[in-house]
Order: structure tokens, then sequence, then C-alpha cells
């Protein structure tokens, strides 16, 4: 047994080191993210208990029972710093992992220079126990979907690591044993876990940063960078969803289909930087009046798709009227001019397609718009099959 303990340790051993040398080259990298850097402090804490622990100097007693095992605790109270600037939440669960371990330095210190070097190991031990409960709280936690298997599967592992920790604790405080030699079982279950955690803690937080970063750019994808609605792109599934929920269920659906009046001379008079602006505000006083289901989408330019799912072309209208008016009664400040801005809108639904396909919907809400400016703008047209306009070809 005492064979495969020690090479365990030594397998944990180099993986700390390979891992240490992996973060500190991403730290480097990336030298601005504060998060790499407190993971590889966190891994420089723990080197540093493992350089006391096999160093071949003779080093003063309260170094090996006191300040190694204090390491070790330290490693994960400054990872949990780590992780709540990630999760961007939680500072308090910082205060509460500094507080446990500075209460516990006196006692790292005294017990560091008794003969029994069973002591500072434990309360070691049990410092581990309490940093890790913090840690597997602060990710299991967590609410961002786009990392909820890594924290799982860290914050799993930490529940069951802080369990033998804890064991180990009892078996020193509780059975005044020596938890390294009186049961053989619970060292190489001790030496496992210790291993398993140097390899999956660094590989689980990669991942987590790597989701989190994956998300991050499959949302500059879909998401128009000015407006922050979806662009045609990420509108197109919701529009394919609803699709074919109506095709099962035969639930009606309603498209709206926009753009602002005037906005090529508006971009003339006050410069795009200007017009970037209004944009933006218009987005911003339509995204807040519709409901969380409905889905607003800026194709390009000054034009923007709506989608509502579940909605009748006469329930559609009514909100858009109120839009239409919100719109309308919006000022804007440009250049110490306040300046009013119109919009047209088409309104087509399901209930008006014989053939309900996504082309389909957009050519008719095309139409409809086209209607609207022709009639003048600044108005609101929906889209009927008996009405002649309709048959006209667009050239815009």
């Amino acid at each position: 047994m005492s064979i495969s303990i020690d090479t365990l340790v030594l397998i944990q051993d180099i993986q700390l080191l390979c891992f240490t040398t992996v973060f500190g080259i991403l730290a480097w990298q990336r030298r601005s993210d504060p998060i790499r850097r407190w993971v590889l402090y966190s891994f420089l804490a723990n080197c540093l208990g493992a350089a006391i622990d096999l160093s071949p100097i003779h080093l003063p007693r309260v170094f090996i029972q006191g300040i190694e095992p204090m390491t070790f605790a330290l490693s994960y109270a400054v990872l949990n710093v780590a992780f709540v600037l990630f999760e961007q939440r939680g500072r308090i669960a910082i205060w509460i992992s500094a507080g446990f371990l500075l209460l516990s330095l006196p006692l790292f210190l005294v017990w560091g220079g008794n003969a029994s070097p069973v002591l500072g190991s434990s309360l070691g031990d049990l410092m581990i126990a309490v940093e890790c409960t913090i840690t597997a709280a602060i990710l299991l936690a967590g609410k961002e979907r786009s990392t909820r298997a890594p924290r799982l599967l860290m914050g799993g592992f930490f529940v069951v690591f802080v369990v033998i920790e804890f064991v180990r604790a009892w078996v020193a405080f509780g059975l005044h044993a020596d938890p390294d030699t009186t049961f053989a079982r619970l060292v190489f279950i001790s030496a496992v876990s210790y291993v398993v955690n140097v390899s999956l803690l660094p590989l689980g937080v990669i991942w987590m940063m790597n989701s989190r970063l994956e998300a991050e750019l499959q949302q500059q994808i879909v998401i128009d960078p000015l407006t922050g609605v979806y662009n045609r792109r990420g509108f197109e599934p919701a529009l394919d969803r609803e699709l074919a929920h109506y095709k099962r269920f035969q639930e009606d659906f309603s498209l709206v289909l926009f753009d602002l009046d005037h906005f090529k001379q508006l971009n003339d008079t006050y410069g795009h930087a200007a017009g970037d602006t209004v944009l933006a505000a218009i987005a911003q006083t339509v995204r807040t009046r519709l409901r969380e289901t409905d889905v607003l989408a800026r194709l390009g330019g000054e034009e923007f798709l709506i989608l509502f799912p579940r909605t009748t072309l006469a329930a559609a209208q009514l909100t858009v009227d109120l839009l239409h008016q919100a719109i309308r009664e919006q000022r804007h400040m440009l250049s110490g001019d306040s300046v009013q801005m119109t919009a047209s809108w088409g309104i087509t639904s399901t209930s008006e397609c014989a053939n309900a396909e996504a082309q389909t919907l957009l050519s008719q809400a095309d139409s409809a718009l086209y209607l609207a400016k022709k009639r003048g703008r600044d108005r609101v047209c929906t889209y009927s099959p008996d009405d002649f306009d309709y048959a006209e070809t667009r050239a815009r």
C-alpha cells in the first residue's frame, strides 16, 4: 500500500507542476484577466506546500507541521476569489473564506511547533474542508446556463472531497488518532481524491472559461452589436420554431416589419453617429414594450422585424399601434435639436397566409410595409390577400 501511496503522491506533484505551468502561461498571455491570475496564485500556494513537504533541506518544525498544511488551505481560499470573480457575485464568500483562514492562523503556528505532526496536518484537513465547502457553494449556486455542466461537475466533486476531509479531521480530533496510519483505506481514498482534484480542478476551470467564451461568441453571431437585439441570423431560428408550433397546433402568430421614415435624411443632416444613437434608442423603446416571448430583430439599416408568438392579427395591430405612437412621441436631442422620428409598419399573420412559410410571411409583411410607405409613411398597414396593392412589384 505504501508504494501505491507514494506513487499517487508523485503523480499528484507532477500534475500540480504541469498545471501550474499551464496557468502561468495563460495568466501571462492575458495579464489583464484577474480570474486567471487568482487561479495561478492558488496553484502557486499549492506548489509552496508541496515544496516544503518535499524539501531536502531540514526546515524548522513550524514550517513542516504548521506552514505547509496552511498553504493548502490557503490555496482553496485563493481559489474562492477566482470563482467569485468568475461568477461576478457573492463577494461575501471571499470575506467568509478569508475569515476562517485568519482565525485558524494562530492554531497553525502554535500546533506547528507541537511534537506531534498530527494536529497541524489535521487542522489543515479541517480548513480545507471548510474552504472547499465555500467553493462548492459558489459553484453550485451559479445561474449561468453556459457554464452549468462544468460547475456541477466541480461542485459535485468538491462535495465528495469535503466529506473526505471532514472524515480525516474527525479521525484526528474525534478519535484522537492519526488519519494517515489508523485507516489504510482512508489514506488510499484521500490520496486518490487529491490526484483527481489536481486533475479535475484546472480542467474544470478551463472548461468553464471556454464555455462562457463560446456562449459569448455565439451571442455575437446572432446579436446586432449596435442595438442589442437579434440580427437576421438570430431571428430566423425563432421564426422557424414558431412556424413548427403553428403547423402542429394551428395557433396563429403575427409578423411585423417596420423601418424608420426618412432615416437617410437624418444621417445626412446629423451624421451617422447620431443615426446610430437614434437606432439604439428606438430599439430600446420597442423592446421595453414587448412581451418576453416576443422577438425583435434588426434586419439592417433602419429596418426591424418583430415576431408575436400566439398572437392574432388584430392583437398584433393593437400592440403595433402603441409602438407606433411611442416612437412618434420620443424625442432625440441631436446637435442641440429635438428630433422626432416616425416609422412605417407592415403586419401579417398566419391567418392571412394559405401557405404558412417563412419566406411567404416575410414577403407579405414587406408588401404591407411598402403599402404604408406608398400611402404617405408614418402609418400601420396590415396584409390582406384581397388588397390589390400587394400585387404590385416592390423595387427598393
